[in-house]
């Protein structure tokens, strides 16, 4: 078993108030959901071993907050290719991820990372109307033994968490 967490990026700025989308930072509750969404992450289990985000600014403050927040030391390992990539290529870069990862987190953006939660859990990035909110969490078990066997239809939703229900 190997272990995926998707992590959508947190509330960001309007994109109205800005000339380039990747260069949008988080808003006040984003960065106040992005560290009420590490207090989920925190007690995953396995521990995430893999981290992997977007470069937008978003997405490197949501990982920036939730690492601080959990006091670990990961390296995070920001790649170009996830901002706004369509499902088929967030497998691709899932599927090349190092072999002794055990529970890898990637945190980047819609539509793909709803996609990408959709083909895992029912067979195609267009199987489910699933949401994905700002901020939120889904947690994934994959029937894989390595990143390189993953496939649409491999993996269980195991949670699903928003910041809007961790309020309450």
């Amino acid at each position: 078993m190997k272990f995926l967490t998707i992590v959508r990026h947190a509330k960001a700025e309007d994109p109205a108030n800005f000339a380039d989308d990747a260069l949008r930072p988080l808003t006040e509750k984003g960065r106040k959901d992005a560290r009420a969404t590490a207090r989920v992450l925190g007690n995953l289990q396995p521990p995430i071993d893999w981290w992997m985000s977007s470069t937008a600014l978003r997405a490197r403050e949501t990982s920036h907050i939730v690492l601080t927040a959990l006091d670990l030391e990961h390296e995070v390992h920001f790649d170009d290719n996830i901002y706004l990539a369509p499902p088929e290529r967030l497998l691709a870069i899932l599927a090349i991820a190092p072999a002794n990862a055990e529970h890898i987190a990637i945190v980047g953006h819609n539509p793909g990372l709803e996609e990408l939660v959709a083909g895992l859990c029912a067979g195609g990035a267009l199987n489910l109307n699933f949401r994905l909110p700002t901020g939120a969490v889904a947690y994934i078990e994959l029937e894989i033994a390595r990143w390189d066997q993953l496939r649409w239809g491999c993996g269980e939703l195991r949670m699903l968490v928003s910041p809007k229900l961790l309020k309450k």
